[in-house]
């Protein structure tokens, strides 16, 4: 499930992150200088942890028997109590179907003191997990970072900030979160930013009923705060030498968790339920895989019967970092949502790594500068002219941004290898795109089949199948010239993708075994879709993107020319957003949306507001562009996670950026023109 390339150290610096400040000392312990404290005991640490946090929580026996259990720490750490839990859970036959594990950590490990942390382990067994968990590491980067072991079946949902910070940004579905906690920060005296009633309301609000927690720590205060906000505590014994330690239960009764009624997640659906995808690209592929993986039914449908055709169909793509200079929700979106498709595709997807981004003017040269700042370091890195010369083989007057870790892949390839992913075969089923039935007893009708519920994943087609949501998706077409490499030695230099407004990929072989290049793309909006003319090449964007290659790289233009010449091409559409966010959520009618909010634009409490009623078992993954094997794979584990009620990977915030209702939420949060008084 992860790429096998490890993680160099020029990328473990990240910005927004404290150092943790790890010291060796002789008797091999890391202690960190920030906390004046060690990662673990002397004393048999492994030992300790099996009995704070698995003993502590009744474990395993309170995952037995069950499709999903999710357990929450407060300081990963050296990753010990992951591997501890892993390695319990994958060696119990009597084990939850998947296991979900978030754990919290402000002030993360480089991946070299993690993987010396780990070298001496209790178990042969799970010399292969720690390898697994040092390999998939993430670079330091503040945010949400999902990591999938077990074939999917065990997700780590690495949150890297402090726990004030983060644990606020967890959406909560119906019925709760977490099933056990450890709570694993350093001593209260000295990181009491952890143990704050802040961070206890956070817990309990996370909380399911009946969930568990295992802590070290045996002060009174910590005590009173977990009573306060529902936890029953209990003493009990210590570990070696000290004599106490806390474990506990909730018991207080669940309060509504979602505070904004217009985005409260929907109701989970049941172990197993069937699902219609509608449209068989990389969203409905990608999303496949994931609902497989949560232990749902997927059945895919495609007009073309076949995965990876349409806007997904071009033999060559970039997988390229969207950057925007804001800071917003877009930026953070789009580079978390890159950051997990380039760790999870593995080599043989890629036609080859790198791209040189073309700085076109002295302006956008400085622009790159900045936008260099927003992935972590080692990930964008801004050149002058010599460097571009130098790495890349181009003439670059004013520089360029150079992505070492993004590429070229196969589009096609990445759609069946996502299927693939999956827990059972899924074929792609051919279907005409028809919008589905809802059945008067519940369930729906898609092309003869009986389903639980439906996914929208047909681009800009999906939009025609429930009309009543009125989502603003339109229809883009773009196309792609098709260049036959020359081979007379001079060749179309760099191996390396390049982008300059338009794009270049590298050279591959297609699947007529020619040597060939991608030149693109166009991209105008197609107004009718009944108007499938858009499939027609054509001349004058053949043209178009020529040009645009000879204005701003020359040099490749020509050697391009010194080969066969173009030998085909291929149109598509694309499906967009006006605020370029993708969608992924539950659908519903827009006429009852205004119904229950048309106060909204008053500022009541969100109290005063009942919950959205969403269309039951209909839900959108879509709009995404041209963009869509950046996003599909983050967003797909979202919408997995939504629609079985399970922890997303997605920040609160960033949730609610791709909803399909906001853009409903933001036309009535508007107040309503003032009509004018008669003269």
């Amino acid at each position: 499930m992860m790429s096998d390339t490890p993680i160099s150290d020029d990328a473990l610096t990240g910005e927004g992150l404290g150092l943790p400040g790890v010291q060796w000392g002789e008797d091999g312990v890391p202690r960190s200088q920030r906390f004046d404290d060690v990662y673990f005991s002397l004393h048999d640490g492994w030992a300790e942890s099996r009995h704070v946090f698995l003993d502590g929580c009744a474990l395993p026996a309170r995952w037995r028997g069950g499709e999903r259990f999710v357990v929450a720490e407060a300081g990963f750490g050296t990753g010990r109590n992951f591997l501890l839990t892993w390695l319990s859970w994958r060696s119990d036959p009597q084990r939850s179907a998947t296991l979900d594990f978030i754990s919290v950590e402000g002030f993360p490990l480089t991946q070299q003191d993690l993987q010396r942390a780990l070298a001496e382990l209790p178990d042969p067994a799970m010399a292969p997990l720690a390898a697994e968990l040092v390999a998939a590491w993430p670079v330091r980067q503040p945010g949400f970072h999902l990591r999938l072991f077990d074939g999917g079946r065990v997700r780590l949902l690495l949150l890297f900030g402090t726990v004030a910070e983060v644990l606020p940004q967890l959406t909560v579905p119906s019925g709760g979160l977490v099933d056990s906690w450890y709570l694993d920060g350093f001593a209260p005296a000295k990181n009491p930013d952890m143990w704050s009633d802040d961070v206890f309301a956070q817990v309990a609000r996370l909380s399911r009923p009946g969930a568990r927690f295992g802590t070290y720590a045996a002060a009174g205060f910590v005590r009173r705060g977990l009573e306060q906000v529902g936890f029953a505590v209990e003493r009990r014994a210590g570990f070696a030498h000290k004599r106490e330690c806390l474990a506990g239960r909730f018991v207080a009764k669940l309060t509504e968790q979602h505070s904004a009624p217009w985005f409260a997640p929907p109701v989970p659906l049941a172990a197993g339920a069937r699902v219609a995808i509608i449209g068989a690209g990389v969203a409905g592929c990608a999303l496949a895989a994931a609902l497989s993986r949560q232990g749902l039914s997927p059945l895919v449908f495609d007009r073309h019967g076949q995965a990876g055709t349409e806007g997904s169909g071009n033999p060559c793509g970039l997988l390229k970092p969207r950057l925007t200079a804001d800071g917003g929700v877009h930026g953070r979106f789009y580079s978390q949502a890159t950051l997990y498709a380039m760790a999870l595709l593995p080599e043989t997807l890629w036609v080859g790594k790198g791209i040189f981004h073309l700085a076109r003017d002295a302006e956008e040269a400085g622009l790159v500068q900045r936008l260099a700042r927003t992935l972590p370091p080692g990930h964008a890195v801004p050149m002058d002219a010599g460097q571009a010369q130098q790495v890349c083989g181009v003439e670059a007057p004013f520089g360029g941004l150079w992505f070492p870790h993004a590429g070229a892949i196969r589009p096609p390839e990445v759609c069946r290898w996502l299927l693939e992913q999956a827990e059972r075969p899924i074929p792609v089923r051919p279907a005409t795109a028809e919008p589905p039935q809802p059945l008067p007893d519940g369930g729906w009708l898609v092309a003869g089949e009986q389903v639980e519920a439906v996914v929208l994943a047909a681009g800009p087609f999906s939009r025609l199948l429930w009309p009543g949501a009125e989502l603003p998706i339109h229809a883009n077409r773009g196309q792609i010239s098709l260049w036959s490499e020359p081979d007379n030695g001079t060749g179309s230099s760099p191996s390396a993708a390049l982008s300059f407004g338009g794009y270049l990929s590298p050279s591959f072989t297609d699947q007529q075994e020619r040597a060939v290049r991608v030149l693109g793309a166009t991209y105008r909006r197609w107004p009718d879709l009944a108007d499938d003319q858009w499939s027609v090449l054509d001349d004058t964007d053949h043209q178009a993107v020529s040009d645009l290659l000879q204005s701003h790289l020359p040099a490749q233009a020509a050697a391009l020319a010194t080969g066969d010449g173009r030998i085909g091409g291929r149109a598509a559409l694309r499906a967009t957003i006006a605020d370029h966010m993708p969608l992924a959520g539950p659908l519903f009618s827009a006429t009852d949306f205004r119904t229950d909010f048309a106060d909204l634009h008053h500022g009541r409490r969100w109290s005063a507001y009942p919950q959205a009623r969403w269309t039951a078992g209909l839900y959108i993954l879509g709009g995404l562009g041209s963009r869509g094997f950046q996003t599909a794979p983050l967003l797909a584990e979202h919408l997995a996670a939504m629609m079985v009620g399970g922890p997303s990977p997605l920040p609160q915030d960033l949730s609610e950026a791709v909803h399909p209702a906001r853009f409903l939420v933001r036309s009535l949060r508007k107040p309503p023109a003032r009509k004018k008084r008669d003269e």
